[in-house]
């Protein structure tokens, strides 16, 4: 009995962690969830969620979700998307979004060493102040990591199109 009434217990606790976010609002149908209200927090305020807030600044953001998915509802009602203008934007725009997340994929490729801020900073030690006093390297650590693999990305990134270019055929007409 202990085990079946201990199994029904976890059973419930890990349906509850799983459960369906909860409708915040719905629009002609169309549910606005605990999620979207996340998403939307995320992107405006990111660390931020929807549960943090206080019951007006919660009013506030369905009230702007239910605005944002009326105005998408009136957008995809236009027909704007099948116009030749909206169609070229949006093909520039995915290709720069595609370019934009393969430059952040090979910048997260990138590693920086404890060895190699410790050198920087040693290297650079007179340059570490905040006024006349010297930073230590904990304090600048994250900083000259930062700085380190920028700098890193920047030689990567010049040696990968200098191989494309050698590889393509470039002419260039000023």
């Amino acid at each position: 009995m202990r085990f079946s009434l201990a199994f029904t217990s976890l059973i419930l606790s890990a349906s509850c962690a799983f459960a369906a976010p909860a409708t915040l609002a719905t629009v002609n149908g169309k549910a606005i969830t605990t999620n979207d209200a996340n998403a939307f927090m995320s992107k405006a305020l990111p660390g931020m969620s929807y549960e943090k807030l206080d019951a007006k600044m919660k009013r506030q953001v369905v009230e702007q979700l239910v605005n944002q998915t009326l105005i998408k509802d009136q957008v995809l009602k236009s027909g704007i998307q099948s116009t030749p203008a909206f169609k070229a934007k949006y093909a520039a725009i995915k290709d720069d979004l595609a370019v934009d997340m393969w430059m952040k994929q090979q910048m997260n490729k990138i590693t920086v060493t404890d060895k190699e801020t410790k050198a920087f900073y040693d290297a650079n030690g007179d340059k570490m102040k905040q006024g006349d006093k010297k930073l230590t390297y904990e304090q600048v650590k994250k900083e000259i990591t930062q700085f380190i693999k920028v700098e890193k990305f920047k030689a990567h990134m010049n040696k990968t199109t200098d191989s494309l270019r050698s590889a393509a055929k470039v002419e260039v007409k000023l």
